[in-house]
């Protein structure tokens, strides 16, 4: 009865911290400087022996998401409805001569070009543009290291580098640093950064999955002296972030725990006796976060019918 008791009053609690997502210079620097008893400590918080999970949960989301990112409008300047050519490149809505309807014109994500599409696909478009905006970029601090990073993908024979490909090479290397040395609040930074390069490459499951990390280690109160404290507050950028995959997903986040167990399993360094916060805990938390957002996309429900039954005289 007590552990019921501890386990709801957890939730009860109103601690609120709002968890750095920026990686300062100063933190870079202070990250290479560390303490060794935050080291040894960060040793024995590790898992050493990480879960092997079922790649297949994710790769079955990442089709959703492929699904509800598909290319809406035509690129033909023609009327949406109608297939009526119009000559004026202007975005914004347009009112066809042909068949009277009103349109709309404007850029899309995925490549983009200037396309109409009808007035009722507007939500669904606004929500592909938010799915991959504003992505913050991780900023390279120690040039050198990045040059290094560079040179030693280069000699395991890979060609054409694009800059992401460096910079997914830099951030696991930082988080990697960072992690072993106790930083653990600037690891929860860096998997932010990996959350959001992925996500302005189209890889939404995945950047998703990074982003339930991220909150898993936030639950946890992740600092800078290998500490984990109890936390019910969620940063308002992490949640608007997973919100707009949400969205884009159409998902509710009651309905994807096999995806949140997945990411947890796949991502989790830490051993769980090391943590504050267990996966479940973590989840409910999330669920309590979003419990609006829930219930917005369940829509309105039709009371059920009903009939009564009398005893015959």
């Amino acid at each position: 009865m007590d552990k019921i008791f501890n386990y709801f009053n957890w939730f009860s609690t109103d601690v609120q911290s709002e968890h750095s997502l920026e990686v300062t210079k100063n933190a870079i620097y202070d990250m290479k400087d560390a303490d060794d008893s935050l080291s040894e400590k960060a040793q024995k918080d590790q898992n050493s022996s990480p879960a092997v999970v079922d790649r297949r949960t994710v790769m079955l989301y990442e089709k959703k998401f492929r699904d509800k990112f598909s290319k809406i409008g035509n690129l033909h300047q023609k009327c949406p409805y109608c297939s009526q050519g119009y000559k004026s490149l202007h975005v914004g809505e347009k009112k066809c001569l042909n068949c009277k309807k009103t349109f709309i014109v404007q850029k899309r994500v995925q490549d983009m070009g200037t396309v109409a599409f009808k007035q009722e696909d507007k939500t669904r478009f606004e929500v592909q543009w938010k799915a991959v905006s504003g992505s913050k970029k991780f900023k390279f601090y120690l040039q050198k290291e990045y040059a290094y990073i560079q040179k030693q993908l280069e000699k395991q024979g890979k060609r054409n580098l694009k800059q992401n490909d460096i910079m997914h090479a830099v951030i696991d290397a930082y988080a990697k640093n960072s992690i072993s040395v106790g930083y653990y609040q600037l690891y929860s930074s860096f998997m932010f950064y990996k959350a959001e390069l992925l996500r302005s490459e189209q890889r939404f499951a995945e950047a998703l999955n990074y982003y339930f990390y991220v909150h898993f280690l936030h639950s946890n109160g992740v600092d800078n002296q290998a500490n984990f404290t109890p936390v019910t507050g969620m940063n308002e950028e992490l949640k608007a972030r997973i919100s707009e995959l949400l969205d884009l997903g159409d998902l509710q986040t009651k309905k994807i725990q096999e995806l949140f167990n997945y990411a947890l399993l796949s991502l989790n360094k830490f051993a769980p006796e090391a943590l504050s916060v267990s996966m479940h805990k973590s989840y409910s938390l999330l669920i309590k976060e979003f419990k609006d957002f829930d219930a917005a996309k369940e829509g309105y429900k039709p009371m059920r019918s009903f009939v009564l039954y009398t005893k015959a005289s």
